[in-house]
C-alpha cells in the first residue's frame, strides 16, 4: 500500500505496486481482478481439455462432444488444407440471389442457418408480461463499435480506413482479386453508411426499456412494404404473429428506404463482406489470424491468441455450459457455497432495513420495494439445467464429412429452432445466461432473479481465508450491486415478477429521477486519464455500485470483527485494472460500467464512512462534501 496515496488516489494507494509490475498478456487488451481469476480458470479448463483428449473415463455424453468438437477446432492441418471451400457453399447461396425478392424467398433458411443478414428475429420475455415469451426485431450492428465513431470526421476516415484494410486482407485471403475485393467491400460500406441514422448509441441502448416498441401486424406491414417481414416472423416461429417488439422504431419507419430494389446489390455486398468475416475463423490459421485483426488494432491488443487457446475457445464457447456445469460441480464446494449464501440473505436483510429506513419514498412505494425484494430469486454456484439443445447436438468429424462450417450451421439451426419454438410460451427460468465458470454474476429484471456463478467466488472477491469485511468488500459488494440492479434507471420500471409496471407514485418517481440525474452529474465528465467518463451511458452501473457499496458496509458493519480498511481496501483491489490505452478509450464509448479507477475511487469518496474514516478535507482530492454526495440506495 502506498499510504502517502491514500487521501488523493485510493485506487493508486492500493493497486500502485500491482499496477507497476502487471503485464497485459499479449493476446488480451487489460489485465485485472477479473481477467486474473479468469486466466487461472483458462488454464484450468484447458488442462482439463488437454487429459479429457486422452482419457474420457467417466464423462458424460455432452462433455464427449465438447472432446469431439475440440478435436476438429484444433485439427489445423486439417483446416489448412480445406482452405476456403467450407464457406463457398454459404457464399455461393448469397452471391446467387439475384432480387431482394429473391432474398425474401431465401431468408428463413438463411436466418436458420447463422447466416448474417441486415436484420433479424429473437424470441425473449415480453416486458409487459414475464411470464410470456414474444418475437422481437432488429437491424442489425454497424461495422464500427458505436454511431459516435461515425460523427468525427477524423475518427470516422482512421477507423474506417482501418477496417477497409483489415477487411479487404480477409476477402483476398478468401479468395477474391484485390479488385474485387475492393469494390464489394465499398460497396458494404456504402449500406453499413444507410444504417448509421436508424441505429441507435451505446447510450440509447443502455437505457433497455426503451427497445420494448410493440407494433401490431398491420402496423408493420404498412411500414415495410418492399419486404414482408410478419410473413418471415409466422414462417420462422410456426404460428401466426399478431405483433413484433421493435427493438428500433427509426429504422422500421425507414424501412423502405433502405431495404429496396436500388439497394440490393449494397446489402448483397455487405451480407458477402459479413459472412466472410464471421465465418473466416473457422477456416486456415492465416484466415482466423486475419479475422480478428480489426478488433485488435482497436482494443490495442498486441498479438492474437495462440493456436491452442483459439482452437480451446472454438470448442469451449460453443459447449461452455456443459463444461461449467462439470467445473462448478467438481470444484465449488458445499462450505463455500453456505457462506455466500449466507451473506446474499443478510445483505438481503440490510437492503431490506435501508428500504424500511428510506426518507424519500412514501409508504407504498416502500412497501412496493420490499415486496420486490423479497422475490428476488437467487441462484449460486451452477445451474439446476442446461438447455435442451445441448442434449440435441451431434457433433461430426472431419472423417465423417464435416467440417466447422458445417458444425457452426448445425449449431445455429438448433439454437435457433429451440428459440423459436419458444413464441408465446411460459420461460424456464432456471436455465442460466452464462457458464458457471464465467467470471462473472447478473441481475435479470425480467426474472427478478441474481446469479453468482461459482468462478467469481474465488479471492479476491471472496475466500473463506479472507476477513468478513475483506469479503464483504469484494463478493458482498457484488451481491448488493447485483441487488441494486432491480432498483436502477431500467430495474426500477419492472414488478416483483420481472413485468414492466409502474409501482412508483408519481411523487417518489419523480424524486427518483432527479437523485439518478445527480448520479449521472457526479460521474460526467470525471477524467480518467484516458478521456471523460459519460455519466449517462454509465448511470445504470453507478448506480448499483452506489447502492452495492454502500449495502455490503452495512452488513459488515453488523459484524463484530468489522474492519473498515478491510472493506474499502478490497473494494479497490476487486476493481484493479491496466489495459491499453485504445482499450480504455473504447470502454469509455461503449461500456456501461464506470471506468475502475472511478468504481473505486468516487464510490468511496461518496460514502461517508469513508470520508470520516480517513478523516479528509477539502485539501485532499478524494474529499467530497457531504452535502454534494448522492445516496439513492
Amino acid at each position: 500500500m502506498k499510504k502517502e496515496l491514500i487521501k488523493d488516489n485510493y485506487y493508486e494507494a492500493i493497486n500502485g505496486d500491482w499496477l507497476e509490475t502487471a503485464e497485459i498478456p499479449a493476446d488480451q487488451p487489460q489485465m485485472s481482478a477479473f481477467l486474473e481469476l479468469h486466466l487461472d480458470i483458462e488454464k484450468l479448463l484447458m488442462d482439463l481439455a488437454a487429459k479429457w483428449s486422452k482419457d474420457q473415463t467417466g464423462l458424460n455424453k455432452n462433455l464427449l462432444k465438447f472432446v469431439k468438437l475440440h478435436e476438429m477446432t484444433k485439427d489445423f492441418e486439417t483446416r489448412d488444407k480445406l482452405g476456403s471451400t467450407p464457406l463457398q457453399p454459404i457464399i455461393e447461396r448469397i452471391k446467387a440471389l439475384k432480387s431482394l425478392k429473391d432474398f425474401e424467398k431465401n431468408a428463413k433458411e438463411m436466418l436458420l442457418d447463422g447466416i448474417s443478414t441486415p436484420f433479424g428475429y429473437y424470441v425473449m420475455q415480453d416486458f409487459m408480461n414475464s411470464n410470456n415469451q414474444v418475437l422481437y426485431f432488429g437491424a442489425t450492428d454497424l461495422f464500427l463499435p458505436d454511431t459516435s465513431y461515425y460523427q468525427d470526421p477524423a475518427t470516422k476516415e482512421q477507423l474506417m480506413g482501418l477496417f477497409k484494410m483489415t477487411t479487404s486482407q480477409i476477402l483476398q485471403l478468401y479468395g477474391l482479386d484485390p479488385e474485387k475485393a475492393n469494390e464489394i467491400l465499398e460497396k458494404a460500406i456504402a449500406f453499413d453508411e444507410l444504417l448509421v441514422p436508424v441505429t441507435k448509441s451505446s447510450v440509447e441502448r443502455a437505457d433497455y426499456v426503451k427497445m420494448y416498441n410493440p407494433m401490431d401486424k398491420d402496423e408493420v406491414i404498412s411500414k415495410t412494404t418492399t419486404f414482408n417481414l410478419m410473413k418471415l416472423a409466422e414462417s420462422l416461429v410456426g404460428v401466426e404473429v399478431d405483433k413484433l417488439i421493435v427493438t428500433n422504431p427509426d429504422f422500421i419507419n425507414k424501412f423502405d428506404e433502405i431495404i429496396n430494389e436500388e439497394n440490393f446489390e449494397l446489402i448483397k455486398s455487405w451480407m458477402l463482406v459479413s459472412n466472410i468475416t464471421s465465418f473466416s475463423s473457422l477456416l486456415t490459421e492465416p484466415l482466423r489470424v486475419a479475422s480478428g485483426a480489426f478488433m485488435r488494432a482497436l482494443s490495442g491488443v498486441a498479438e492474437p491468441q495462440a493456436q491452442g487457446k483459439f482452437a480451446f475457445y472454438q470448442a469451449y464457447d460453443r459447449l461452455s455450459q456443459v463444461v461449467g456445469l462439470y467445473y462448478g460441480e467438481t470444484y465449488f464446494g458445499p462450505e463455500a457455497k453456505k457462506d455466500v449464501e449466507n451473506m446474499v440473505n443478510e445483505v438481503i436483510n440490510v437492503y431490506k432495513e435501508r428500504l424500511e429506513k428510506n426518507t424519500w419514498l412514501n409508504k407504498d412505494t416502500k412497501a412496493k420495494a420490499i415486496l420486490k425484494l423479497n422475490k428476488i430469486s437467487v441462484q449460486i454456484g451452477y445451474p439446476e439445467e442446461l438447455p435442451q439443445y445441448f442434449d440435441k447436438y451431434e457433433v461430426g468429424s472431419y472423417e465423417e464429412g464435416s467440417n466447422l462450417v458445417l458444425e457452426s450451421i448445425k449449431w445455429s439451426r438448433l439454437l435457433t429452432q429451440d428459440n423459436y419454438s419458444k413464441y408465446n410460451k411460459e420461460p424456464n427460468r432456471n436455465l442460466w445466461q452464462m457458464p458457471a465458470s464465467m467470471v462473472n454474476a447478473y441481475y435479470s429484471p425480467t426474472n427478478n432473479q441474481i446469479v453468482f456463478p461459482a468462478a467469481i467466488l474465488q479471492e479476491p472477491y471472496y475466500s473463506v481465508n479472507q476477513s468478513r469485511s475483506a469479503n464483504y468488500g469484494g463478493i458482498g459488494a457484488v451481491i448488493a450491486h447485483e441487488i441494486s440492479h432491480a432498483f436502477d434507471n431500467n430495474g426500477a420500471q419492472f414488478d416483483e415478477f420481472g413485468s414492466l409496471n409502474n409501482w412508483w407514485t408519481e411523487e417518489d418517481l419523480k424524486t427518483f429521477k432527479e437523485k439518478s440525474k445527480k448520479m449521472i452529474e457526479l460521474f460526467d465528465g470525471v477524467e480518467t486519464g484516458n478521456g471523460p467518463c459519460n455519466g449517462e451511458l454509465t448511470v445504470s452501473e453507478n448506480i448499483a455500485d452506489s447502492g452495492g457499496i454502500r449495502s455490503a458496509l452495512e452488513a459488515s458493519k453488523k459484524d463484530k470483527n468489522h474492519n473498515y480498511e478491510e472493506f474499502f481496501t478490497n473494494w479497490a483491489r476487486v476493481w484493479r485494472m491496466k489495459a491499453s490505452p485504445q482499450f480504455l478509450q473504447l470502454l469509455l464509448t461503449v461500456d456501461v460500467h464506470g471506468p475502475a479507477v472511478l468504481r473505486a475511487n468516487m464510490q468511496l469518496s461518496n460514502l461517508p464512512e469513508f470520508q470520516d474514516f480517513y478523516k479528509l478535507t477539502e485539501e485532499d482530492k478524494m474529499y467530497l462534501a457531504k452535502d454534494k454526495m448522492v445516496e439513492i440506495w
